[in-house]
């Protein structure tokens, strides 16, 4: 769970990798996991297996690296704001924008990622809860409420799913939720 103070009132910037959420920071800061990027540069970052606090907004963040979605996060008791970096066609992001309705979100919900690993596949998730509740899917196969389907295209001779009109569908839903809501 995360549970550091450091940096009060900025915000914290968390990723997610393996299932785990991860905050990049100085070398040499105790408790850090040290290794050499992609690029060959040495980085120290922190991992946590979830965390509390008030869904904020959503936004979107599109650089060299891809597309992103980004969720706001405030822990109120620590005066803390948080920022997740989610790839935007991922099943971390899917997850999450499915069961976020599902939450109300002038209250505090615990976002916990996991990576799933059956056999040789790998599904990449996140659990919300909300007083001790598992929240489940607002949209699901069996009752989309509109959501639109995986589309099979082909890619370089290879038969593959897009989820772009599906993902861009979920983020504007859960983008609706924030419009006049006072916190």
């Amino acid at each position: 769970m995360l549970t550091t103070t450091q940096n009060a009132g900025s915000a914290i910037f968390l990723s997610i990798t393996n299932g785990k959420l991860v905050r990049r920071v100085d070398l040499g800061t105790e408790g850090a996991t040290e290794r050499t990027n992609k690029n060959g540069k040495q980085v120290a970052e922190l991992f946590y297996t979830g965390m509390i606090g008030h869904v904020k907004d959503l936004s979107i963040k599109e650089n060299e690296y891809g597309k992103f979605l980004m969720v706001t996060v405030q822990d109120v008791a620590k005066d803390q704001k948080y920022i997740l970096e989610m790839n935007f066609s991922s099943g971390y992001t899917t997850t999450f924008l499915k069961t976020l309705p599902s939450i109300d979100i002038s209250q505090n919900v615990e976002i916990s990622p996991a990576l799933i690993v059956d056999g040789d596949k790998k599904k990449s998730v996140i659990f919300l809860k909300q007083a001790g509740a598992p929240m489940k899917h607002y949209y699901t196969k069996d009752n989309p409420k509109g959501m639109p389907d995986l589309v099979k295209v082909k890619i370089k001779g290879k038969e593959t799913w897009d989820d772009t009109d599906r993902i861009e569908w979920l983020y504007n839903k859960a983008k609706a939720l924030f419009v006049d809501v006072p916190f």
